[in-house]
């Protein structure tokens, strides 16, 4: 999501051990569940993450990260939200990833993160015009 000033949505991962990328900003994700579409995908980050309903427009981007077990496929989707998007209370029986902070932030905040080993945000800024894209 982006506001007509270029700014873009961001969100803050908890600072907690075994957390990927602790207190990081970076841009909100969603991993399918098995038989889920991007979709619904989709929304249901919107609403169990963020409380606004997203709808997905269409994909910016794609790539994919070997990890220690595993390959990551990722895709960044621009989407749209009905709403502003807020940040709903943490619980214990969490059962996702849920930030701790959210705002509106320039393109550039993205590249900690990226740095970091983000995927989503290497992809984002690879795409994104500025002085410092993503490597990877």
């Amino acid at each position: 999501m982006r506001c007509a000033d270029g700014l873009v949505f961001a969100v803050k991962r908890p600072d907690e051990p075994g957390e990927e990328l602790p207190g990081i900003w970076g841009l909100p994700a969603v991993t399918l569940r098995d038989g889920e579409t991007i979709e619904q995908g989709v929304r249901r980050l919107g609403a169990e993450k963020l409380s606004v309903e997203l709808t997905p427009l269409h994909a910016l981007a794609e790539g994919e990260q070997q990890r220690d077990d595993y390959v990551l496929r990722m895709t960044v989707y621009e989407a749209s939200a009905g709403g502003e998007p807020r940040l709903p209370p943490r619980s214990a029986d969490a059962t996702s990833t849920l930030y701790v902070d959210a705002d509106w932030l320039p393109v550039e905040a993205f590249q900690e993160a990226a740095d970091k080993g983000s995927l989503c945000c290497q992809l984002f800024l690879a795409l994104s015009p500025g002085p410092s894209p993503a490597s990877g």
